[in-house]
């Protein structure tokens, strides 16, 4: 299968692009590890989303103090958070079958594929899939 994927440290995100993140991506954010301005993102101009699967890794974090979990609570509802629709379902499948990424991170690709979406992360597995519709920047 032919992919084509875009790869960036350096996407220049477009006003109206719609914006996911993964896990990684809004646990660094609260930590400030990173900003959205310095990633070319204005809040007010782009559409934010996550998969359930994504709210469902960053509430069960171990040892989560009841401060962190407030944070990404109230980080959440400036989401829309994407449930796993039969769409989302099919795409996670066949990203699987064909690639060695776990299943979560299959259902986060799928949901900022099917969404039109650049997903936020600095996970190397995510970088790193070449699949048609899949955009990905390094928040790093």
């Amino acid at each position: 299968m032919e992919a084509t994927a875009l790869r960036t440290k350096g996407l220049s995100v477009m006003n109206g692009t719609n914006i996911a993140f993964d896990t990684c991506a809004i646990v660094k954010l609260l930590d400030q590890q990173y900003d959205l301005l310095s990633l070319g993102i204005a809040i007010d101009e782009v559409k934010l989303f996550t998969s359930v699967i994504v709210r469902m890794e960053a509430l069960s974090k171990r040892n989560i103090t009841h401060d962190e979990e407030l944070d990404i609570l109230e980080f959440l509802e400036d989401l829309t958070i994407v449930p796993i629709n039969e769409t989302i379902e099919q795409k996670a499948i066949e990203i699987r079958r064909i690639t060695r990424l776990k299943l979560p991170d299959c259902i986060i690709a799928a949901t900022s594929i099917i969404l039109d979406a650049v997903l936020l992360t600095d996970d190397v597995h995510l970088l790193d899939l070449s699949w048609p519709g899949f955009r990905a920047q390094d928040i790093h």
